[in-house]
Parts: structure tokens; C-alpha cells; sequence
């Protein structure tokens, strides 16, 4: 026997052991709505900023924050950034879950849609608007919750 030789045992990882469904949807549901939430502040404060440097008086300011016009670039920003991060707590759903996810991923859709018309309110959008933006939504935690899906099945 060689003292040298490399060990000939067979050594492989262990499998990633599933995790909780509750802590999966809550850190998903964390993911989506806290992440919006931020981003919103934050590019409230960057619009603020320009329409100030505008020279817009500091009442039409806060006239335009509380109506956001779904003709303008503030409203792409945040429809935008709030699907991404719609799609990211999906994923994040799904990376934790390690089972069940696109049933992992519709439950978190429906409570962050709910979620999101409760806090939306009546914001003078049209119904249109609030359910086009619902169904985005739970589109984007879906696509998420089927990244995760993919990357799971991977071994990743």
C-alpha cells in the first residue's frame, strides 16, 4: 500500500435538503414588497430631486408624487423596478423552497397581489390600469418562481 496514493473512497456532496414553505413565501413576499417599497422611496426622492432642480414649486412637487401619471417616466420606473422585484422574490421563493415551487410561487402571487391592491388603494388609477399591473405582477413572481424551478433542477 502507498502511503502517497490519494484516498480511492468515493466522495460526493450531500443533497440540499428542501426548506420551510412558510419561510420560503415570507422572504419571497420580503423580497417583492420591501423591495419595492424601497425603490419607490428612492426614486420618489431622485424625482423630487429633478423637479425641484426644475424649478417646480415645493406644492406641485408634492401634488405630483401623490398622483402619478401613467403617462410618464416615473410610473415606467416604478412599474418597472416593482416587477423586477416581484420577479426576484419568486426566485427567492423558489431558491429556498426546493419543492413545490410554482405552487410555492402562486401562493406568494396571490398574497403579494393582494397585498398590493390593499396598499394601492384608490390612487385614481383606472380599474384597467390596477388590474393590467396586478396580472404583471403575479406574471413576474410566476417567472421568478420558475428561474428558481430551473435553476434547483440544475443542482445549483
Amino acid at each position: 500500500m502507498n502511503p502517497y496514493a490519494p484516498p480511492e473512497a468515493a466522495v460526493h456532496d450531500l443533497p440540499v435538503k428542501p426548506g420551510s414553505a412558510f419561510k420560503a413565501v415570507a422572504l419571497g413576499l420580503a423580497t417583492d414588497i420591501g423591495g419595492t417599497l424601497v425603490a419607490t422611496v428612492i426614486l420618489a426622492l431622485i424625482y423630487g430631486a429633478a423637479l425641484g432642480a426644475a424649478g417646480v414649486r415645493r406644492e406641485e412637487i408634492a401634488a405630483a408624487m401623490q398622483v402619478s401619471a401613467t403617462d410618464s417616466w416615473f410610473f415606467y420606473a416604478m412599474t418597472g423596478v416593482g416587477l423586477g422585484f416581484s420577479v426576484l422574490g419568486g426566485y427567492v421563493c423558489a431558491r429556498i423552497a426546493r419543492r413545490s415551487e410554482l405552487k410555492l410561487g402562486a401562493i406568494l402571487a396571490a398574497i403579494s397581489a393582494i397585498l398590493g391592491l390593499l396598499m394601492a388603494g384608490d390612487d385614481g388609477q383606472q380599474l384597467g390600469t390596477s388590474i393590467s399591473l396586478t396580472l404583471a405582477g403575479i406574471g413576474a413572481v410566476l417567472a421568478g418562481a420558475r428561474l428558481g424551478l430551473k435553476r434547483n433542477r440544475a443542482g445549483k
